[in-house]
C-alpha cells in the first residue's frame, strides 16, 4: 500500500538490481571474477619453511626465556626499592638489570631467536640503526659556512 506522494518499492526488483551491479550472477561488477580463467580465486597464504617460532637454537631459546624472566624480576625489584632508604640495594638491583640486558643480547648472539614480543632490550650496538657501525649510515648536515648575525 502506497501513501499519497510516495512511490511503492518493489523489493524483488531492487534485489535483482543490486545483485546485477555486484556482478554476482555474471561477469563484471564489483563482485565479478577479476582473475584469468583457470586461476583459483582463493590462494593459500604464504607459509615460509622457517617459521619464526621454530628459528634459533632450541637450548638458546630456552635460556633466553629464563634470562627474560630474571630481567623482569630484576625490574620489579628496582621498582620496589625506589625508597631512598634502600639506595645501595637499588643501585645493585639496577646494575643487575643492566647486566641481564647484556645477558639477553649475548644469548641472542649465541643462537637464540626471540619472538617480537620477547624483544625487551635494545639489540646489540652493531644491529641498531644510526649507530654508524651497522649497515645504516647516519645522516649529518654539513652547513655551507658560518651563520650570519641573527640567523639560527
Amino acid at each position: 500500500m502506497a501513501r499519497k506522494g510516495l512511490m511503492a518499492i518493489n523489493y524483488n526488483q531492487l534485489k535483482d538490481l543490486v545483485l546485477q551491479e555486484l556482478g554476482v550472477d555474471g561477469p563484471g561488477g564489483v563482485m565479478g571474477a577479476s582473475a584469468p580463467a583457470g586461476v583459483p580465486h582463493r590462494m593459500p597464504s604464504a607459509d615460509s619453511f622457517d617459521k619464526e617460532q621454530d628459528q634459533g637454537d632450541p637450548k638458546a631459546n630456552e635460556l633466553y626465556e629464563i634470562a627474560m624472566a630474571a630481567r623482569e624480576a630484576a625490574e620489579e625489584l628496582v621498582e620496589a626499592l625506589e625508597d631512598p632508604l634502600y639506595d645501595d640495594a637499588y643501585e645493585y638491583a639496577f646494575k643487575a638489570s643492566a647486566n641481564l640486558r647484556k645477558v639477553l643480547n649475548s644469548i641472542e648472539i649465541m643462537g637464540a631467536h626471540p619472538m617480537p614480543q620477547q624483544r625487551v632490550v635494545a639489540p646489540p650496538r652493531d644491529q641498531q640503526k644510526y649507530t654508524g657501525t651497522g649497515g645504516y649510515l647516519p645522516m649529518t648536515f654539513s652547513g655551507g659556512g658560518e651563520l650570519e648575525e641573527g640567523e639560527q
